[in-house]
């Protein structure tokens, strides 16, 4: 009996122009262009996938908890993707673990399936590029194309590419402040759904995207904080007000969600240190400067009391 095994890991990635919505819903190919953050290992999956002719099916452990029902047949419909792809006809055993909160809008799917898909093919002794690689992991999550990169990552179409690598600008820290670590009702696949087919106010927002993209392009070029923190707090805010406009209305962000921009908007009275910026969840990512980081932390304890913070 041979048994093919192989663990990888991949960071999740917080978006600065957020990709929300498909043109193809089976392929997974955006609407618009996304611009990302690759994080650091505090915020990352870990996954190891053994592939064997002895398992009668698929099985998932996440966390150590085994799954059934949808997270499962995700996870199955994903390696199918690959079994279809690479002529492999093992069923495979996954177990995987987040260094951070699942399913609360911090992106585990995206770190979830570039591991999978890394794991996946180092365990079938595949080698492929990271172009087709990231072209892979998007059919499980889109925002998994990201991730299959460190650094600065775009992505418009099938795969995602990296604009700037880590070292680039690393003193960029995601300030995460977890207010809800439940998984959120609603996902962000069936939000995206909605949006695209309801919202005014999201056809609105594909005219001017374009135009934000490479405003945070040349703001990570040319390492301009307050250009980057302002552009990012505009998308996050826009994103956010496509959601109120879709019917019925998709709400992630809570009372202690914008008591947090409140926050933000006092630190920034002076002099932009930090943007903030939500994905479809209620906790904040807030983007800074490493020399920074200490000051927003101390700042949001003394409003928001004994939140969990991770630095990404």
């Amino acid at each position: 009996m041979q048994i093919k095994k192989a663990t990888a890991s991949a960071s999740s990635n917080i978006a600065f122009i957020k990709y929300w919505g498909k043109k193809d819903e089976e392929k997974i190919i955006p609407m618009n262009t996304s611009v990302s953050m690759t994080l650091r290992d505090s915020v990352s999956t870990t996954t190891t996938v053994t592939f064997s002719s002895q398992f009668p099916k698929d099985t998932l452990v996440l966390n150590g908890k085994k799954e059934v029902g949808k997270k499962l047949e995700k996870v199955s419909q994903f390696l199918d993707i690959i079994r279809k792809k690479f002529a492999v006809h093992e069923h495979a055993a996954v177990e995987s673990q987040n260094s951070f909160p699942t399913g609360c809008g911090i992106a585990s799917s995206a770190s979830g399936f570039a591991a999978l898909a890394m794991a996946s093919v180092e365990a079938l002794g595949i080698t492929i590029g990271k172009k087709e690689l990231s072209a892979l992991a998007r059919r499980g999550s889109g925002s998994a194309c990201r991730s299959v990169y460190t650094g600065f990552v775009t992505w418009s179409g099938s795969f995602a590419e990296q604009i700037y690598e880590k070292k680039h600008w690393p003193e960029l820290r995601d300030v995460i402040v977890i207010i809800d670590a439940e998984e959120k009702k609603m996902s962000s696949r069936d939000a995206m759904k909605r949006t695209v087919e309801t919202s005014d106010a999201y056809k609105k927002r594909l005219t001017v995207v374009d135009d934000r993209v490479e405003v945070v392009k040349q703001a990570i070029g040319q390492k301009d904080f307050p250009l980057l923190a302002k552009t990012i707090m505009e998308d996050s805010d826009e994103l956010h007000a496509c959601l109120k406009d879709t019917k019925p209305n998709v709400k992630y962000l809570t009372e202690k969600s914008y008591k947090i921009i409140e926050v933000v908007r006092r630190m920034n009275m002076d002099q932009v240190i930090v943007g903030y910026t939500f994905d479809a969840g209620p906790n904040a990512h807030l983007i800074t400067l490493e020399q920074h980081v200490e000051s927003v932390v101390q700042n949001i304890k003394a409003c928001m009391g004994d939140v969990s913070i991770i630095i990404g």
